[in-house]
């Protein structure tokens, strides 16, 4: 091993650490007010930001802990145990001022990283539209010259952070009809004029994502605020894409596990017909079957990760693991809430918010028959399929 590898690793086992402190100081005590809908965003992102949480990917000289995909993935997986929808909010908070970091080192990353990372600042990432979601060639928001800037006209809808965030990364079209090479990315403040908050009325479950939309009417952008140029910007959105579907995978593998503890535990201590239910066998396959379908999900996983670190192709690896997390969470949280019974609706559990938060995961970053259609056309292509 390495010197470089030790301190990585290092690294990574302190901010695990930080995690766990975090998850148990600030989450468990907070998500179940949040699952009601009593979100209030002080409680998560500063203390986040003092954990260092906020600066995962962030290099060391900057103030981050520089970590791989790998490891950033295993701390979200530690918050994702506890509440889905905070581990959602924090890491596109984060997401952000790594872009800033790499796309605008000179101009908008020292202007907003410290507050980004303390988590005074909250950020959101803007594609999907009211008539435009996957199909990113669809986007119908626009961003015209105007002088040295740019003026942006359109709506966002169903963004992470959008209700309340301080600075939203708005991909738009540059050029009407050019579909996705006319996208470019601009970083704007939600106090420009012009700029206007859409609510969204989500279950309560999802407080804590703030999702919501936004519309923008002649938003002035100067042009040291373009993060990607038309062209370049899909690049970009397709690598964020497939880290996302990894990461979220890797979340909904964290609720189930989360599940699986609780049960056991709870069958232990319960007793029906005079034996605790872990006596009866057809109350153990159901554990049984959950955990085995935890042990694939976390397999590929643990591949994209691994793809994503290396600089592989990872494309349909990252649709697989998000198409068979999303589906083994929807199913197996539903089948372990049974196997708790009612005990699993009380607030202490978090079966009814990861429930939610499942099926939510199913339609973030791609949804499930975009996602089959991407893994079909791959099998289509290899050689020797016929």
């Amino acid at each position: 091993m390495t010197l470089d590898t030790e301190e990585m690793s290092k690294r990574g086992a302190s901010v695990f650490e930080k995690a766990d402190q975090f998850a148990q100081l600030h989450l468990v005590p907070n998500a179940p007010q949040w699952g009601r809908g009593l979100f209030d965003r002080r409680a998560l992102f500063e203390p986040a930001g003092a954990a260092g949480l906020l600066s995962l990917q962030v290099p060391l000289d900057l103030g981050g802990f520089a970590l791989s995909f790998g490891d950033k993935v295993q701390v979200l997986h530690k918050l994702a145990l506890i509440d889905f929808s905070a581990a959602m909010a924090l890491v596109n908070s984060h997401n952000v001022a790594v872009q800033l970091v790499k796309a605008s080192p000179n101009e908008l990353s020292p202007l907003y990283l410290n507050d980004l990372l303390r988590g005074n600042f909250v950020a959101c990432t803007a594609l999907t539209e009211p008539g435009a979601g996957s199909d990113l060639g669809q986007i119908q928001t626009t961003a015209i010259q105007n002088g040295d800037g740019w003026m942006l006209n359109g709506s966002k809808t169903w963004i992470i952070n959008a209700a309340h965030a301080d600075g939203v990364v708005v991909y738009a079209q540059t050029q009407v009809g050019s579909g996705v090479k006319g996208i470019a990315a601009f970083f704007i403040r939600a106090d420009s004029p012009g700029f206007q908050r859409v609510a969204i009325a989500t279950s309560s479950a999802l407080s804590s994502m703030g999702i919501g939309g936004f519309r923008l009417t002649n938003v002035y952008c100067d042009s040291s605020h373009l993060l990607y140029e038309p062209g370049k910007a899909i690049v970009d959105i397709m690598g964020a894409i497939n880290r996302a579907r990894t990461y979220v995978a890797a979340m909904c593998c964290a609720m189930v596990s989360q599940a699986l503890t609780d049960v056991c535990v709870y069958g232990q201590k319960r007793t029906a017909f005079g034996q605790s239910l872990d006596q009866y066998q057809g109350w153990r396959w159901q554990v049984a079957q959950a955990a085995t379908a935890l042990q694939a999900g976390e397999l590929l996983v643990r591949e994209a990760c691994d793809l994503i670190d290396n600089s592989g192709e990872v494309q349909v690896a990252a649709a697989q693991a998000k198409l068979y997390a999303t589906s083994m969470a929807q199913t197996q949280l539903g089948t372990l809430l049974h196997a708790m019974g009612a005990e699993g609706f009380l607030d202490r559990y978090a079966f009814l918010r990861h429930l939610t938060a499942a099926h939510t995961a199913s339609l973030a970053d791609g949804s499930t028959a975009m996602l089959l259609e991407r893994v079909a056309n791959d099998f289509r292509f290899k050689p020797g399929a016929i």
